[in-house]
C-alpha cells in the first residue's frame, strides 16, 4: 500500500503566496513540484479551505470523467502559480513585475470574475460563485486573493525566505516589526542560525 500523501505546508499567511509555495525550491535551477495531479491540487484546495472534503470527492470524480478538462485546469493552476511567484518575487526584491505574468494574472481574475455573483446570504451580501461545482474554483478563488494582495497596502509587507539555497519561498510578514526574513524559524531560520553558530565556533578556535 501507497503512504498517504504529506501535507501541504502552510506558512505564508495568504492564500495566494500559500499557493506559490506549492513549489519546492523555487529560486533554484531545479525546483520541485508538488501540485503534480489534479488530486494534487483538490487536495490543496481542501487543506486550504478552498473547498470541503465531499467537493473534493466531487471534484475528482469529475477529473476523472472529464479527463481533458481536468488537464486544463491543472495547466491553468501552474501557470497561474508560476505568475504569482513571479510578480511578488519581482516585488520583493525592489522590481516591476514581468509584464507576461501580470497579464496572466489579469486574465485569470478576469475569469474569476465572471464565475462571482452577489448574493444576500444569512450573513449580508456576499460574492459567490456562479458556478460553486467546477474544480477551476481552487485557481479562480487564488488569482482573486493575488489580486487583492497585489493592489492592497499589504503588498509593501510581502517578503521572501532569505535561504541563500533558493528557498523561494513567499510569506506576508504579520509580525509587528516587520522583520521576517525566513519561511519557517523551524527549516531555513534554524539552519541559518546554526550556520552563525558554526561560524562563530570558528572564529574563537581561528583567531
Amino acid at each position: 500500500m501507497d503512504p498517504p500523501p504529506r501535507p501541504f505546508s502552510f506558512i505564508a499567511e495568504r492564500l495566494c503566496l500559500e499557493f506559490a509555495n506549492t513549489v519546492d525550491w523555487h529560486a533554484t535551477a531545479h525546483p520541485g513540484e508538488r501540485v503534480q495531479t489534479v488530486e494534487d491540487l483538490l487536495r490543496w484546495g481542501e487543506q486550504a479551505g478552498i473547498i470541503h472534503a465531499l467537493e473534493r470527492q466531487t471534484f475528482q470524480a469529475d477529473a476523472q470523467a472529464q479527463p481533458e478538462k481536468a488537464a486544463a485546469a491543472l495547466s491553468r493552476a501552474r501557470e497561474l502559480r508560476e505568475s504569482i511567484y513571479q510578480v511578488f518575487h519581482a516585488v520583493t526584491h525592489g522590481h516591476a513585475p514581468p509584464a507576461p505574468d501580470l497579464h496572466i494574472l489579469t486574465a485569470a481574475r478576469a475569469e474569476a470574475a465572471q464565475q462571482q455573483a452577489l448574493q444576500v446570504t444569512t450573513t449580508g451580501i456576499q460574492w459567490t460563485w456562479s458556478a460553486a461545482e467546477d474544480l477551476n474554483r481552487v485557481w479562480w478563488t487564488v488569482a482573486v486573493d493575488a489580486a487583492d494582495l497585489l493592489t492592497s497596502e499589504l503588498l509593501a509587507r510581502v517578503g521572501e525566505c532569505a535561504d541563500d539555497r533558493g528557498c523561494g519561498w513567499l510569506f506576508l510578514d504579520t509580525s509587528k516589526a516587520g522583520r521576517r526574513r525566513w519561511c519557517s524559524m523551524q527549516d531555513c531560520g534554524n539552519r541559518a542560525k546554526a550556520q552563525r553558530h558554526r561560524r562563530a565556533l570558528l572564529q574563537r578556535v581561528i583567531p
